[in-house]
């Protein structure tokens, strides 16, 4: 779970170049890390993480500083494929009864787009035999 905390926190690193909308999940993320941070309060490796993100990244300071909290269970986001390309993909995510720090999350393309057939491609990729994905041949 820490991992998973500070991957997302550590993506959220500001960049002025960054598009509107990459600022916005980055302050999302940090809404759903505060969260986290609420549930376990005593948590020394997110104290820790808050830290240094507090320090490095002044974006992060704001965000953190604004106490949004925000529980992702729905949206879009935008992804860098370095087979296909860029994919907007739709995702719902649930949280787990028995566990709630775990989560399940399913993503669908919608269909007609780039994103469904950029799917398409990689899903017939993956079924074909091995060396035709790019690998050599043994002889």
């Amino acid at each position: 779970m820490e991992a998973d905390r500070s991957a997302q926190a550590r993506s959220s690193r500001s960049n002025a170049s960054r598009p509107a909308s990459t600022r916005r999940s980055a302050s999302d993320i940090v809404a759903s890390l505060r969260r986290d941070a609420g549930r376990h309060p005593h948590d020394p490796l997110l104290a820790e993480l808050v830290g240094e993100l507090s320090i490095q990244d002044e974006d992060f300071r704001r965000w953190w500083a604004d106490q949004n909290v925000h529980r992702h269970t729905h949206g879009s986001k935008h992804f860098h494929h370095p087979v296909v390309g860029p994919l907007t993909l739709n995702y719902e995510s649930l949280t787990l009864p028995a566990d709630p720090d775990q989560r399940l999350s399913v993503y669908t393309a919608e269909a007609g787009t780039s994103s469904e057939e950029a799917l398409g491609l990689l899903d017939a990729w993956i079924r074909q035999p091995e060396p035709s994905r790019g690998q050599r041949a043994e002889h």
